[in-house]
């Protein structure tokens, strides 16, 4: 599967429905719930899922990209697809796949086309009752984009993959408002002008209704601690004293469009109690994403890799009061290295560059020339994420540490973490 990364990106719609259609359009045997947007679209699905497993219904969720294992990309009822079941599946799926092919080279599958037929395939195997799907990106010609879903959710948009969705706000919200179908249900996070008036368009066109945060729902009394967050929320029901262990005040906002999801599929005859939303907002996890993995010494895994991701980190960081940190930090050399480093600075007794293994890793030594320009403070390069963690943590000034830029950078740093703990474990031992 992953060689099949060298095919690169190709929005189109065109191969991915060849695919399901000579494997069975899997996809068609369950519902779904649909999320896109650049900040926040996996812990929306995350919530939603959570929610709906406490409920009791069999639901799947597929969202990208993984930290660690493949097979965190498709789960169902929080537990991850098997190592059998990718191989068998796969492999037939395979050949269906080289057919295609061998009939026109245009015909070729990208990797995330593969493994969406593939996630469909074990969703429908598995007779799942709902799918939460994350779109990988954009909206309009992801591959996910073949469902027709109960709910279609926007949470906030920002410039990112400029190159594919456009180099506008209003572009890439077009991109994402590609999700709505015609008489669709659709809640959106959204509060900025530009993307929100894409999406009411969008919305009227298609004969979609549309809930909006601050209008349709909203949250209030937010309240937040390196425990977790708290916040009341008002939309069609009041629900008070509400708690996620998710670290950061916008997920306040997260979780109220994933309540708002579930409150559109009560519309439509599920019955999901107020006590499930409060033991799904609780249950939930997302790794790598404001992870506090040590207080002492203070640890924290961030993979927001965006300007706007990241400084909405540093602002909850600053909020609670941990600032300055050291930051490792690794860039994909398709983001905006320059304004992920702007928005980090002003909380920085430190940065450590680094880069992580995956090809498109944008190098240490660059990502230090950009660091040099954008930051007077003291800073390293070291090109083995490995030993910067490890510098980081033997060497950190201020009050803790903090990876962020990339996922896999971050994805590298939590086996090295837990190898780490149990290091000291045993140092403690003997």
């Amino acid at each position: 599967m992953f060689n099949l990364e060298r095919f690169g990106i190709k929005l189109g719609l065109e191969n991915v429905t060849e695919f399901l259609e000579r494997i069975g359009n899997p996809h068609t045997e369950f519902k779904t719930i649909h999320v896109t947007g650049t900040n926040g679209k996996g812990s929306v699905c995350v919530f939603v899922s959570e929610i709906l497993r406490q409920h009791g219904v069999k639901v799947g969720l597929y969202t990208s990209p993984h930290l660690v294992d493949f097979r965190e990309r498709i789960k169902i009822d929080d537990e991850e697809i098997g190592e059998e079941d990718v191989l068998r599946l796969g492999v037939p799926l395979k050949h269906i796949m080289e057919r295609m092919e061998a009939e026109d080279k245009e015909k070729q599958l990208t990797f995330f086309e593969f493994t969406t037929g593939l996630a469909f395939k074990y969703f429908a195997e598995k007779k799942a009752d709902i799918v939460v799907t994350e779109v990988g990106m954009g909206g309009r010609l992801d591959a996910t984009n073949v469902i027709t879903p109960e709910v279609a959710a926007i949470t906030r948009i920002g410039l990112e993959h400029t190159n594919y969705l456009g180099k506008t706000i209003q572009d890439i919200s077009r991109e994402k408002a590609g999700i709505i179908k015609a008489g669709a249900r659709v809640v959106t996070c959204e509060r900025g002008r530009d993307a929100l008036s894409v999406i009411e368009t969008t919305c009227k066109k298609k004969g979609a209704s549309l809930r909006t945060i601050g209008k349709g729902f909203d949250v209030s009394h937010v309240r937040q601690t390196l425990q977790g967050t708290g916040f009341d929320y008002r939309g069609r029901v009041s629900l008070m004293d509400l708690r996620t262990n998710l670290l950061g005040g916008y997920q306040a906002e997260n979780a109220a469009g994933a309540i708002a999801i579930i409150e559109e599929l009560r519309q439509r005859g599920i019955r999901i109690t107020d006590d499930d939303i409060r033991r799904g907002l609780l249950s939930a996890r997302w790794p790598g994403r404001l992870d506090v993995v040590s207080e002492n010494p203070l640890v924290i895994l961030d993979g927001s890799h965006n300007p706007d991701g990241v400084s909405t980190t540093v602002k909850v960081l600053a909020d609670l009061r941990i600032t300055p940190l050291t930051y490792v930090l690794g860039c994909m050399d398709d983001k905006d290295a320059r304004g992920i480093v702007r928005a980090i600075a002003p909380t920085a007794s430190m940065i450590i560059c680094t880069q992580s293994r995956y090809k498109r890793a944008l190098s240490a030594e660059k990502l230090g020339l950009i660091v040099n320009e954008e930051f007077n403070g003291p800073h390293d390069t070291v090109t083995s994420s490995e030993e910067a963690f490890e510098r980081a943590i033997n060497i950190y000034a201020g009050n803790g540490v903090c990876v962020i830029g990339s996922l896999y950078v971050v994805g590298e740093a939590v086996p090295w973490w837990q190898a780490f703990g149990k290091r000291m474990a045993h140092a403690h031992k003997v």
